[in-house]
């Protein structure tokens, strides 16, 4: 089984920017880069308390290995790192999700 990774999105689109908030992120992309297949979907646990903990176990069901976000808080890193899930931290506002899918991929 590969990697499926979760990249945090200001939009619904793959020319939408990157949403840096994990917990409070707009959409979340799964993208597959094995299949090279992506879904958007909105996120889930908007409205949850403790969203970005709901969100890590929403993504660990989905079968997701790695999450690309802006940034976390320290009970979501905690949470990552109980459920052996990687974290990557990108720092660029306006990097686009094609950008960073292009990037996984190697292209």
């Amino acid at each position: 089984m590969g990697k499926l990774f979760a990249i945090t999105s200001s939009g619904k689109t793959e020319k939408s920017f990157l949403d840096l908030r994990f917990g409070k992120c707009l959409n979340v992309v799964i993208f597959d880069p094995e299949k090279n297949t992506y879904s958007i979907q909105e996120n889930p646990c908007l409205e949850a308390e403790h969203t970005g903990i709901k969100l890590v176990e929403y993504l660990k069901e989905q079968g997701v290995t790695t999450i690309i976000t802006g940034e976390v808080g320290p009970m979501v890193s905690q949470k990552l790192e109980t459920e052996k899930m990687q974290l990557v931290l990108l720092h660029e506002e306006r990097i686009k999700i094609e950008e960073v899918m292009d990037r996984i991929s190697g292209n």
